[in-house]
């Protein structure tokens, strides 16, 4: 549904146009009405990020983007099969489980700044004078595409490394304003990534079970003895379970992070 401000405005008719990292178009053609939202369907795309350009009586009325990922950190019978309580599909629905891994995923991310999943990035740099651009990124393995203040640049004769450093083969205008795209990540996820993974899954899905507030930070169990929770946020945790933080800290470049401040 397209909305002018608070009002939905009627189309009667909605073509889209789809179109890869270079701006090369790879799918055109009429999006369906459902009634409540208009859609379409794409054949199998290659992995990287694609700009959707909806457009109703010739007017452009939206502009959407998605990212085809090059694979997971978990499956979802992986999932399933991880906890009894997630094998009741009533309960905890395909679209369900499907969402929160990608929830584990993108916050994984943000914690080591690494991507256990082979991703599509595309960022905004500026240059500094030089030949190089650092992306904030790691593990980058390909570059795809580059715009530059004049468009498209031919990429044949750049290059990256591992580390999120692009260099070019001349000096870029200092101040010169580049969209990069590229891909990053792990070819495959690490089986204690992985594990991890399952066990923060876990955690999202069924924390209800615990009865402990989601602000206690120490309980008194009931056949006696005192606890200290592993909190989100103090004293190092990041997702208030240890195994799992443990996990992730062996996977942060820690120099990076506490030398350069590299975050996302």
């Amino acid at each position: 549904m397209f909305l002018d401000d608070e009002e939905p405005m009627v189309a009667p008719a909605v073509s889209v146009t789809v179109r890869d990292a270079t701006g090369e178009t790879v799918y055109t053609g009429d999006a369906a009405d459902s009634g409540d939202e208009w859609s379409v369907t794409l054949a199998p795309l290659s992995e990287g990020v694609y700009t959707v350009d909806w457009t109703a009586e010739g007017l452009a009325v939206d502009r959407t983007a998605f990212e085809v990922v090059g694979g997971f950190l978990f499956t979802l019978p992986e999932a399933r099969g991880s906890d009894m309580d997630l094998e009741d599909s009533a309960r905890f629905p395909t679209a369900e489980l499907r969402h929160y891994r990608g929830v584990v995923e993108d916050e994984f991310e943000r914690i080591t700044g690494r991507s256990f999943t082979p991703r599509t990035a595309r960022v905004g740099v500026l240059a500094d004078g030089s030949s190089s651009l650092f992306l904030g990124y790691f593990d980058v393995t390909d570059l795809k595409a580059v715009e530059g203040p004049s468009g498209a640049e031919d990429i044949a004769g750049w290059s990256v490394n591992a580390y999120g450093t692009l260099t070019a083969p001349y000096e870029l205008p200092d101040g010169a304003s580049y969209r990069v795209t590229f891909g990053y990540g792990f070819g495959q996820a690490p089986e204690d990534v992985k594990r991890a993974g399952l066990m923060r899954l876990r955690s999202v899905l069924t924390a209800e079970r615990s009865g402990i507030p989601d602000r206690a930070t120490a309980f008194v169990a009931s056949e006696g003895g005192n606890f200290t929770l592993a909190t989100a946020g103090r004293n190092g945790y990041e997702t208030g379970i240890p195994e799992v933080d443990a996990v992730l800290k062996r996977y942060k470049y820690a120099i990076f992070h506490d030398v350069f401040g590299v975050s996302r």
